[in-house]
C-alpha cells in the first residue's frame, strides 16, 4: 500500500468538487482529486456513454422503484445536465444566514452565464412560451450556462440524443477540473474512496481503491467530500457521523408529451424557457425538455400499450418538464441505498404541475388525445448531509477538517437548477480553506 501526502484531498470532480479544487490550486495548495469514474475528454454525446456515466447504466433505484441520476464521470452531474443556470435561492440568505451573491455573481461573469437569444431558444420552445403567457403562466428565457462564442453554424445541444450531447459551447465542470490540473493539482480518475482516515476527531486522509483493485493511502491536512448526495454520507456513517443520511430531497420531475402540428422540441436547448409563476406559493417549476427518442420509447410503453405508436410522431413531440419542491424524508443507509416516498402534499403539487403543463400544450396547438406523462423522477438527489444538521455554515463535519461540498448539504430542496448554487458554495469553501 503507497502513501501520499496533499494539502488538500478533493473526493469527487462533480461542480462543488471541481469549483473548490480549481480555488485552491490557483492558491498554490497542493491538491489531489479523486474520482470514481472516467475522464470523457472528448465525449459528444452517444447513448453509449451516456449509460456509462450512469449508475447501473440509469437504472438506479430508490427502495420506492423512483428512477434517479447518480454519475460517475470527471465532471460529475455537469455532464449530463441541460446547462440551466439559477441564483441561489434568497431563503439561503433570510433562513439560514448564507448569502452566496459575491460568488455566484463572480461564477456568473467569469463562464458568460445569460440567457439565449431568441433565435437560439428554438421555434418549438418559444410556441410553448408564446403560448403559456397567453394563459397567463409568465414563461421566460432560462439563463444558461452556454457559451456564445463557441456556437458552430448556429447549432446548440438539442434534444435528440439528449442526455449528455455537447457541441462543445456547454459549459461542464470539467473545465474547472482541466484548470485545476494546469495550475498542478493530481487528477486520479478510476479511483474510488473506500473510507476516510480519523485520528482523535481529526481528518488525517483518505483510503482510495485504484482502478486494478490496489488500495492506496492519501494524507492532507484537509479533505473536502463532495461526492454527491448519495455517495457522501454513506462515507460520513461509515466515518461515524450518525446523522448523515438521515432524510433526503430529490426534486421529483414528470414529463408530460404532447404531439404537435408542428416541429418537435428535439432539436431545442433542453429547459431554453421556464415558468416559476407558481415556484414561491407551490413550489412548482416548469420548463421545456424532452427526453432521447430511446428513453421516450421506454416511457411511452409503461404508460400504456396505446401509446407506443406515438413514437413514430417523436419529431413533433413536445416536452414540459415538472419539477417541484418536496419534503424532506427518507434515508441513504452505508450501504448505499435510498429511500423516499413521496407525501400526499408532494403528489398534490406533481398533480397540478401536470395540469398545468397540459393547459400549455393544448393552447400551444397539441391534441388532448395526444397527451402523456412519465414516470416521476428523482433529478438531484441531496440533502443527506444538511447544513445545521451534519456540516456547519463553513461546511466542516464534526470531524474537524472534513468538509462537504455538493447537493447533499442543501439543507433544504431547491426546486431550481442546483449547478450554480454549488459552484458558489464550492468558491466560498475555497477561501474559507485558504484563509484558515
Amino acid at each position: 500500500m503507497n502513501t501520499f501526502q496533499y494539502d488538500v484531498i478533493v473526493i469527487g470532480s462533480g461542480p462543488g468538487g471541481a469549483s473548490a479544487a480549481k480555488n485552491l490550486s490557483l492558491a498554490g495548495k497542493k491538491v489531489l482529486i479523486l474520482e470514481k469514474g472516467k475522464y470523457y475528454k472528448s465525449y459528444k454525446g452517444s447513448y453509449k456513454n451516456t449509460l456509462l456515466m450512469l449508475d447501473r447504466f440509469g437504472f438506479f433505484k430508490s427502495l420506492e422503484k423512483v428512477n434517479m441520476l447518480k454519475v460517475s464521470a470527471v465532471g460529475g452531474a455537469t455532464m449530463l445536465y441541460s446547462g440551466s443556470a439559477a441564483e441561489p435561492p434568497l431563503w439561503l440568505k433570510e433562513k439560514y444566514n448564507i448569502d452566496l451573491t459575491k460568488y455566484s455573481k463572480e461564477i456568473s461573469k467569469e463562464l458568460n452565464i445569460s440567457i439565449l437569444p431568441g433565435k437560439y431558444l428554438g421555434k418549438a420552445s418559444s410556441n410553448i412560451m408564446e403560448a403559456g403567457n397567453r394563459l397567463g403562466h409568465e414563461w421566460e428565457p432560462m439563463p444558461k450556462f452556454i457559451n456564445l462564442n463557441k456556437v458552430k453554424n448556429n447549432k446548440i445541444s438539442g434534444a435528440k440524443t439528449s442526455i449528455g450531447e455537447n457541441f462543445g459551447e456547454r459549459w461542464t465542470a470539467l473545465e474547472y477540473i482541466e484548470e485545476a490540473v494546469k495550475n498542478g493539482a493530481k487528477l486520479l480518475t478510476s479511483t474510488e474512496c473506500t473510507e476516510l482516515i480519523v485520528e482523535n476527531g481529526v481528518i488525517k486522509g483518505v483510503k482510495a481503491k485504484t482502478k486494478k483493485g490496489r488500495e492506496n493511502k492519501y494524507f492532507a491536512k484537509k479533505v473536502v467530500l463532495s461526492g454527491g448526495g448519495i455517495p457522501s454520507p454513506v462515507l460520513l456513517q461509515k466515518a461515524g457521523i450518525k446523522n448523515a443520511g438521515k432524510g433526503c430531497i430529490i426534486d421529483p420531475t414528470i414529463l408530460v408529451y404532447g404531439i404537435s402540428k408542428n416541429k418537435g422540441t428535439y432539436k431545442d436547448p433542453l429547459v431554453s424557457v421556464v415558468s416559476w409563476k407558481w415556484y414561491e406559493s407551490d413550489g412548482i417549476r416548469l420548463g421545456t425538455f424532452i427526453d432521447p427518442p430511446v428513453t421516450v420509447f421506454i416511457s411511452l410503453a409503461k404508460s400504456g400499450i396505446k401509446n407506443i405508436l406515438k413514437i413514430l410522431k417523436y419529431p413533433k413531440m413536445v416536452g414540459i418538464l415538472v419539477k417541484i419542491k418536496d419534503e424532506l424524508g427518507g434515508y441513504v443507509d452505508e450501504d448505499g441505498n435510498v429511500s423516499k416516498e413521496l407525501t400526499i402534499s408532494d403528489m398534490k403539487k406533481i398533480e397540478k404541475g401536470i395540469k398545468l403543463a397540459e393547459q400549455v400544450l393544448i393552447e400551444s396547438g397539441c391534441s388532448k388525445d395526444s397527451i402523456v406523462r412519465g414516470e416521476i423522477r428523482g433529478a438531484h438527489p441531496g440533502g443527506t448531509c444538511r447544513i445545521l444538521n451534519v456540516v456547519d455554515k463553513n461546511l466542516e463535519t464534526e470531524i474537524k477538517n472534513l468538509f462537504v461540498c455538493d447537493a447533499s448539504i442543501f439543507p433544504e430542496a431547491l426546486d431550481r437548477p442546483t449547478v450554480l448554487t454549488i459552484l458558489s458554495f464550492g468558491k466560498r469553501l475555497s477561501d474559507y480553506i485558504i484563509g484558515s
